[in-house]
């Protein structure tokens, strides 16, 4: 009992990632103990060891090996697509639910997943490197659980993109991210991911970040397979009217946020104001706009700090 508990203890938290982060790695690292866990190291710097993952299940298939039927299949969300296995090895939990899975899948409707995750990076004979899954738990969302699931993981992943540029215009030395403000849990990910993959442009997953809440918005349905930057909107200053102002559309904005995340009993302060930031807007703007909203009757705010339409 006593050498469980200590590996338990040594259990790694899941990180929400959206695929594309993931998909890209090609760095990993395991301690020398035996129980030491094992990490794949992102551009951004994130070390994962397991993931929290959400998306439409794409494709499940058996496979017949040497040591029985392997499982393989394809979750995507929405920035690309995770792939993962399950085999013999795993658990009768998860070896059975994917039986059910790939039944209810066969049936042609569309499946929105989550699941707990551990990743992996394993290279060909050919020498490329490629991410995989193995899952831990899994379970059938509906489509709000989706949305939120998207707008956390954008939360996430903006504040690795922060740290990542904040990191980059600095000597790369504990000392000097830690007196940058970086903090002590990301500051090793980043200098590993700094040494191998060099110079990271990361406007690729600010991109990604926005099209992940158009979808967790209802901009975008779940089902687009292919994403492409948003269009530059042309300025036509004559034409600006109040409808299309930059006022107003931090309006629709917020509102298009809390009616996607609204799971009933409102959404709170700090998760509307992340949201809006990552499709930036400031903070103080956001907080302000939420007030005359509320004051204009088009929202409500039924406890203090949590919103609702009204």
């Amino acid at each position: 009992m006593q050498a469980t508990n200590s590996r338990m203890s040594r259990r790694q938290p899941a990180i929400r990632l959206l695929a594309q982060e993931f998909g890209e790695s090609s760095l990993s690292e395991k301690g020398p103990g035996e129980f030491d866990p094992a990490f794949v190291i992102t551009k951004l710097g994130a070390r994962v060891n397991r993931l929290l993952v959400a998306g439409l299940l794409e494709r499940l298939e058996p496979r017949e090996t040497s040591s029985g039927t392997m499982w393989q299949g394809q979750l995507r969300d929405a920035s690309g697509t995770h792939y993962f296995s399950v085999g013999h090895f795993d658990n009768d939990t998860v070896q059975a639910q994917v039986e059910t899975l790939a039944s209810l899948h066969e049936s042609g409707d569309p499946l929105l997943l989550m699941m707990v995750a551990k990743g992996r990076c394993y290279t060909t004979e050919e020498g490329a490197v490629y991410t995989s899954m193995r899952p831990e738990e899994i379970a059938i969302i509906d489509r709000q659980r989706y949305a939120t699931w998207l707008v956390q993981a954008s939360q996430e992943t903006m504040k690795r993109v922060a740290d990542h540029d904040a990191a980059a215009a600095l000597a790369p030395s504990r000392q000097a991210y830690a007196e940058a403000g970086i903090p002590a849990h990301s500051i090793e990910g980043l200098l590993k991911s700094r040494e191998f993959y060099g110079d990271t442009d990361t406007e690729v997953h600010r991109l990604m970040v926005m099209r992940a809440l158009d979808i967790a918005e209802g901009k975008r349905d779940v089902s687009e397979n292919s994403w492409n930057p948003p269009p530059a909107v042309p300025k036509n200053d004559a034409a600006d009217t109040t409808e299309n102002s930059p006022e107003a559309e931090i309006g629709d904005v917020l509102t298009s946020i809390i009616e996607q995340l609204d799971e009933g009993k409102g959404v709170d302060l700090e998760n509307v104001l992340s949201s809006a930031s990552t499709r930036g807007f400031d903070r103080q703007t956001s907080e302000a706009k939420l007030d005359q909203l509320v004051d204009e009757g088009r929202l409500k705010e039924p406890r203090f700090g949590w919103f609702s339409l009204s």
